[in-house]
């Protein structure tokens, strides 16, 4: 009988070690990288926001597959991707008999990788596993694992929106706007400086400042003083923990533009008694 005993707890130790080896311990969680969204859609429309960042709108009602660098936006602390999704409008919500299906994965990838390649921190598929309903935010929440390199969130203070703010953010508006159409480089980087040199560190690209002046001149050669600023019934949108003001027109598109098609995002922060370009 203590024969038998001894051979079972034998047996019972070679098997716990056999399954501690089919169950490997998970890779260690990077300490830099990018953090990437990427997501697909069929037969349902996506909408994405990484901390109050518009990473997809829901108005397309078309299938899709993409991918998005977050890097910028990723803050010390809590961090959350909030996924919605909603019936197709007009002729695109009879899909056909086609199922309807849609999956966001947050991972991690270093230089030189395709995203797949990447470490999956997050991941968001319906209706296979996810049990939402449509139109209903989804929240995905984590605490990332390193932050990206940047002076912003240790400089922009946080945001009380108020009247005055809001009139005072379109008077930058409009001396960027200014300032752009003189074509001067010099003038135009000193506007723009704290977004060319801390979207540099966050992407680890070094500054050079003779690139970023020649870059100013290609733009300004293209669009010349063509730049006007739309300041009828502006929209302002605070994200990223209240540390960023987004200003835009009413469909959430910039308003600064010039006659040649293109735009400038305004995403501002309040740093040392004024508002700066951070992104």
């Amino acid at each position: 009988m203590q024969r038998i005993l001894f051979l079972f707890i034998v047996m019972s130790l070679f098997l716990s070690q056999i399954q501690a080896e089919e169950k490997p311990e998970p890779p260690a969680l990077p300490k830099e990288g990018y953090y990437i969204i990427t997501y697909k859609n069929y037969s349902v429309n996506l909408e994405i926001d990484a901390n109050g960042y518009e990473v997809r709108s829901g108005n397309s009602n078309e299938d899709s597959s993409g991918q998005a660098d977050i890097n910028y936006w990723i803050l010390p602390g809590k961090n959350k991707i909030k996924i919605r999704l909603s019936e197709r409008k007009g002729k695109q919500k009879e899909t056909g008999g086609l199922s309807k299906e849609a999956e966001v994965k947050l991972i991690i990838g270093q230089k030189g990788q395709f995203p797949d390649e990447g470490q999956l921190l997050k991941q968001f598929q319906w209706p296979k596993t996810a049990e939402v309903k449509l139109g209903e935010w989804t929240e995905l929440e984590f605490d990332p694992p390193f932050l990206p390199p940047s002076q912003l969130w240790k400089q922009a203070e946080t945001i009380t929106p108020t009247k005055e703010k809001e009139s005072s953010a379109i008077a930058f508006a409009n001396e960027l706007t200014k300032t752009l159409n003189t074509k001067d480089t010099k003038k135009i980087l000193s506007m723009i400086q704290f977004r060319a040199q801390d979207t540099s560190e966050v992407r680890y690209y070094p500054y050079v400042e003779a690139d970023e002046i020649k870059s100013i001149a290609g733009m300004t050669k293209a669009i010349g003083s063509s730049w006007k600023l739309d300041t009828k019934n502006p929209k302002f949108t605070l994200l990223c923990n209240n540390q960023i003001l987004s200003v835009t027109n009413q469909k959430g598109d910039p308003i600064i533009t010039s006659k040649k098609g293109a735009a400038i995002p305004l995403y501002l922060s309040w740093i040392g008694g004024k508002w700066v370009i951070v992104r």
